[in-house]
């Protein structure tokens, strides 16, 4: 964690402004009748825009957050108890275009002093910082955020959907990894089509990104140095944040069905004077079919064309490429099913994708680790999944992880040890009068592969008891 924090000072106006959106909105549905509801699109009757947005509808979601996590040993032990969600207004589609603003705020019940280093390794806070703001522990509480402000479109066939503006998206590379209290975001176009084959194509440019854990918006190039950097490839602090230069995110995908039950998925992202990254998959099966089984394969490549800087400060070198496998073969019993997955991560080069933008699209990933930075990566894992008829949900998860020396920079870019995780996660999902409240708890244990660990080495990392329970109301 950085060592030296900027002071923002705390402003209200996104949550004033939103509240004062939510009583407009509130105070329009009010004035109208059960006879007055439109129908899902104007094209299919008359309607002026001013109707339009004053048919619009609120939504939103509460959520509490408690972490805990326990290192071994001296080390300090961290905890957070969170409250915060969001609060949305979408119009009426009106010639198939419609309105989207929704604003978040999170506040701080009970939390460690996220300020102060552990006094045996001078390490910062890892997890219980991503409830609030990774770029100042002091700001904790009454912070809000602008989490979606977007235009869509949609055709009037139904294939064909654009938005501008801020957005979620859930891709490969980037996705909301919905872990804290707001999932990471993106600013751009985006665009998605269906043929009538049922071939499906998406994509588009990002030029802004709000990752999880902070309360801002950024550049491209400047989301890239939000969370801690790690090393270079000679061992020394990560310097790319000061130098990148990049106009933002071109990414596309598509998905096209092969043969009755097998399918492909093709995605290519580069990240303009940085970095292109391409990804294929296989899928045979669908995810409930007796036996399904899946496998990818990516690709990544430095693309310096703007720059003349040294290794040393870029974040990928132009010498430095990976290559990353992964596969997964799946069995369903009934409510019950197992899935056995694989990854191998090349010793060509460290594989490389902002945490900030999304979680690792590898089958092995689990919860509260990575496998990003690191090259030269086998990991195994177990996933036992059991569903009820009730809206219960148990997943118990084992994993191995080789990770290359800590002491290798080059292929471990932010010294992570070789370990086991083993983890529980139980959701319930109410129904009935309660539908829309959920109950996540999940506790996790991780240790290392080899021994003779110095705190400082292990601390956040392995030799560490991690748990959350999560409260969610969505409306």
């Amino acid at each position: 964690m950085h060592t030296a924090y900027t002071y923002r000072p705390h402003h209200g106006r996104w949550g004033a402004s939103l509240a004062f959106a939510a009583l407009i909105a509130l105070a329009g549905r009010a004035q109208h009748s059960e006879q007055d509801i439109p129908s899902a699109d104007s094209l299919r009757g008359a309607s002026h825009l001013y109707e339009v947005m004053k048919r619009g509808e609120l939504d939103g979601r509460f959520r509490q957050y408690s972490m805990l996590t326990v290192n071994d040993g001296a080390p300090s032990d961290y905890h957070a108890v969170a409250f915060g969600g969001t609060l949305g207004f979408t119009s009426e589609r009106w010639h198939g275009g419609r309105f989207k603003l929704s604003g978040g705020y999170t506040f701080d019940l009970a939390t460690s002093d996220l300020t102060v280093p552990d006094p045996v390794t001078g390490a910062f806070n890892r997890y219980e910082i991503g409830l609030y703001d990774v770029n100042d522990p002091r700001h904790t509480n009454d912070l809000a955020y602008l989490h979606e402000f977007q235009l869509d479109w949609l055709a009037r066939g139904e294939r064909t959907h654009v938005v501008f503006g801020k957005q979620e998206l859930n891709t490969p590379f980037l996705n909301p990894q919905d872990g804290r209290m707001h999932p990471s975001l993106f600013e751009g176009v985006w665009a998605e089509h269906r043929s009538k084959q049922g071939t499906a194509f998406q994509g588009g440019w990002i030029y802004r990104v709000a990752p999880r854990g902070a309360s801002e918006w950024y550049r491209v190039d400047e989301s890239m140095s939000v969370f801690p950097l790690g090393r270079n490839i000679y061992g020394e602090g990560a310097q790319h944040g000061e130098h990148l230069n990049s106009a933002g995110i071109l990414a596309a995908g598509l998905k096209r069905k092969l043969h009755r039950s097998w399918s492909l998925s093709l995605w290519d992202l580069h990240v303009e004077n940085v970095f292109n990254s391409a990804l294929a998959q296989v899928d045979a099966g669908g995810k409930e079919d007796r036996w399904s089984a899946s496998f990818m394969g990516i690709r990544q490549d430095a693309a310096q064309g703007r720059t003349n800087a040294s290794d040393t400060v870029l974040y990928m070198p132009s010498s430095e490429g990976s290559w990353a496998f992964s596969g997964r073969l799946r069995n369903v019993l009934g409510r019950f099913r197992w899935q056995i997955n694989y990854t191998r991560i090349t010793a060509h080069g460290r594989y490389l994708m902002p945490r900030e933008w999304g979680r690792d699209p590898f089958f092995t990933f689990m919860p509260r680790e990575r496998n990003e930075g690191a090259g030269d990566v086998h990991a195994a894992s177990l996933n036992l999944i059991w569903r009820s008829a009730k809206g219960l949900r148990i997943q118990v998860d084992g994993g191995v992880y080789h990770m290359p020396a800590i002491t290798d920079a080059r292929l471990n870019k932010y010294a992570m040890p070789g370990y086991t995780q083993f983890d529980v996660n139980a959701q319930y999902q109410f129904k009935g009068g309660w539908q829309g409240l959920a109950v996540q708890a999940l506790v996790l244990a991780k240790l290392p592969l080899e021994g003779d660990l110095t705190a400082k080495q292990s601390i956040n990392k392995v030799d560490m008891l991690h748990a959350d329970l999560i409260i969610n109301y969505v409306f």
